[in-house]
C-alpha cells in the first residue's frame, strides 16, 4: 500500500483533498460506527485567473494532505483533517509557502435512516489557526468554527445528502474580529460500475459581508481497488468571484482537481 500511495503522490504534486477532506465535502449522516477507522492521503491543485492584488496567490497545490475518520462510539465520529503542506504561486511568478489548517471535528448521527425518514446528525468543527496570512495571505491566523445539519437518504442504489450550517471565520484584513457565514451543500452519488460510484455536488455559502458570496459544482469519481478506495474530482466556481475574506480558495478559486486515496480498518 505504501508504493501505491508513493505513486500517487509523486504523480499528483510530489507528494500527496479535503486529501484536503474526503473526495466529497457533504457529510453523511451516519457515522462509521465503533471501532472502526478511515485513513486518507491526497493532493489537490486551485487555481483562478484574476486576483485582487499582485501579492494574493494565483494557485496553489495542497501535498501530503490528510485526513482521519475514527469511530469512537456506534453513532460518534472524530475527523481530523490538514490541508498539508501549501504551495502557492502569485502572477508575478513569486512562491509562497506555508503549512496547511488543521481541522478537529466530532460528527454524531442522531436518527437512522428508515424506510421513509432520512438519517440526520450534526457535525461541528473547529478549524486551527496553522496557517498564517502574511506574507502570502494562504491563511487566516484564526480559529474558525463551523456547525453543520446533516441529512442523507438512499432511493435504491442512488444517495442524496444536504448539509446546512454556518461558521464563524475570522478575518484578518480589518478591524471586524470576525466574518460570520451560512454554508449548505447538495450531492447525489450514484453507482456507474459494479465497485465505482460517480457524485454531482453543490457546495457554496454567503454571508454579511462583501464577497463572501462562492457556488462550487463538484464533480468525480470515487473507484474501489486493491482494497483502497481511489477518488479523482474537479470544482468550477459558478457564482462569486475571486475574492478571499478568509483563507485562500476558500470557494474562491475559477477551478480545482484533485485525487484522494483512502483505507478503511477495523481495530
Amino acid at each position: 500500500m505504501k508504493i501505491i500511495v508513493l505513486a500517487c503522490t509523486v504523480f499528483f504534486g510530489l507528494c500527496a483533498a479535503n486529501a484536503q477532506q474526503p473526495v466529497i465535502l457533504t457529510e453523511n449522516a451516519q457515522t462509521l460506527g465503533a471501532s472502526r477507522m478511515m485513513l486518507g492521503v491526497g493532493a489537490e491543485f486551485l487555481s483562478k485567473q484574476d486576483v485582487v492584488s499582485a501579492d494574493d496567490p494565483q494557485s496553489e497545490w495542497r501535498v501530503a494532505a490528510f485526513a482521519l475518520r475514527l469511530g469512537i462510539a456506534e453513532n460518534v465520529n472524530f475527523d481530523v483533517e490538514w490541508k498539508g503542506g501549501l504551495i502557492a504561486r502569485t502572477p508575478d511568478e513569486r512562491r509562497g509557502y506555508d503549512w496547511g489548517d488543521l481541522t478537529v471535528a466530532t460528527k454524531i448521527n442522531v436518527r437512522d435512516e428508515k424506510a421513509a425518514f432520512p438519517a440526520l446528525g450534526v457535525r461541528s468543527a473547529v478549524k486551527l489557526p496553522n496557517t498564517s496570512y502574511l506574507p502570502y495571505k494562504l491563511g487566516n491566523d484564526q480559529t474558525d468554527y463551523y456547525f453543520h445539519l446533516l441529512a442523507s437518504k438512499h432511493f435504491g442504489q442512488v444517495e442524496l445528502r444536504f448539509n446546512a450550517g454556518l461558521g464563524i471565520v475570522g478575518d484578518p484584513r480589518g478591524l471586524s474580529p470576525q466574518d460570520d457565514i451560512y454554508s449548505g451543500s447538495a450531492v447525489v452519488t450514484m453507482p456507474i460500475e459494479e465497485l465505482s460510484r460517480a457524485f454531482v455536488e453543490l457546495y457554496g455559502f454567503t454571508g454579511h459581508v462583501a464577497n463572501a458570496q462562492k457556488l462550487l459544482v463538484r464533480g468525480g469519481v470515487i473507484v474501489q481497488s486493491f482494497g483502497l478506495q481511489w477518488g479523482v474530482y474537479g470544482s468550477r466556481r459558478v457564482l462569486g468571484n475571486s475574492y478571499d475574506f478568509g483563507s485562500a480558495f476558500e470557494a474562491s478559486q475559477d477551478w480545482s482537481a484533485g485525487m484522494f486515496v483512502a483505507k478503511s480498518l477495523e481495530l
